[in-house]
């Protein structure tokens, strides 16, 4: 926000009234009228907030945005992420960690801007900060209707280009119950579009990618909660029901992306030995995927 532009321009901007600041950001509305007329400064997280919703949102009225749907019936109404649409959780959340959410119309409208790739079954996405899954939920959504698309009428490729989608999504987050929500959330999607109970060997094979791909840590840092580095796992699906696993260090995978950026003196460094992957396994299905869940 410029020395010229007002708290109140922003807020407005943003298409909120002073009812819903103090609302989403759980403060009384007389601190949100003292921010108004200039009584009181908001907090940088405020102000950034409001500027990003004015920025991708302006002309559109936030209350007036559907967010796609999905061809089969999403869970909107279960589990810890769809009970409220609020920013925050906790105030001391927001001052000790900067944890503050994004509302679900403007998720839906970023990822939007890459429409293509959040329909793309095979195109992965990883959430440095990933939270309850307010992205990646509504990413794997969209996979997931492009796997009904081009796969609804074949009950074993639906099944397994599904558990394909899943394995291209992947989080980081640094507050435990936060990735705990977020696994259970993603899982829930996932079980209610293929109608999984909790014995099916595909609900539990999902169970252990998510256990996988979302990870207890510092994106920053590229530690997990245990202070080992990161580990991402590559997933690929081969056919006839085999996806083939490999382990990549995330701090390796981040120099070997500078290394290859064009007119780099080590863009020959990207197939050098140190990229290679510090663990791979041999094709495995549904079941052997299922066996491993709750091992790591």
């Amino acid at each position: 926000m410029s020395d010229t532009t007002t708290f109140a321009t922003c807020r407005t901007e943003a298409g909120l009234s002073v009812a819903d600041v103090a609302t989403e950001f759980g403060v009384l509305p007389e601190l949100v009228c003292a921010w108004d007329d200039g009584r009181a400064q908001p907090p940088a997280h405020v102000i950034r907030s409001l500027e990003t919703i004015g920025r991708i949102g302006r002309n559109v009225d936030p209350v007036g945005i559907k967010p796609q749907q999905p061809e089969f019936e999403a869970i909107r109404d279960e589990g810890p992420l769809f009970k409220s649409d609020k920013l925050i959780k906790s105030k001391k959340r927001v001052a000790d960690h900067g944890e503050v959410f994004t509302p679900p119309w403007l998720v839906e409208k970023m990822l939007d801007l890459v429409k293509g790739e959040t329909e793309r079954i095979d195109s992965r996405f990883l959430e440095p900060a990933c939270g309850s899954g307010n992205f990646l939920v509504p990413i794997l959504q969209r996979k997931l209707a492009a796997v009904e698309a081009k796969y609804g009428k074949s009950d074993f490729e639906k099944r397994h280009f599904a558990l394909l989608a899943l394995t291209c999504c992947y989080g980081i987050e640094l507050l435990e119950d936060n990735i705990a929500e977020c696994r259970a959330n993603m899982l829930a999607v996932f079980a209610q579009y293929l109608r999984l109970d909790e014995q099916d060997d595909l609900y539990r094979a999902a169970g252990h990618v998510l256990s996988l791909n979302l990870i207890h840590g510092d994106a920053m840092t590229m530690k997990n909660a245990d202070g080992g580095p990161i580990t991402i796992v590559e997933w690929g699906y081969i056919g006839k029901g085999k996806f083939q696993r490999r382990d990549f260090r995330l701090d390796v995978l981040t120099g070997m992306s500078s290394f290859r950026e064009e007119r780099t003196l080590f863009a020959h460094l990207g197939s050098h030995e140190i990229f290679q992957p510090v663990e791979s396994y041999p094709p495995m299905r549904v079941a052997e995927l299922a066996a491993a869940d709750g091992n790591g």
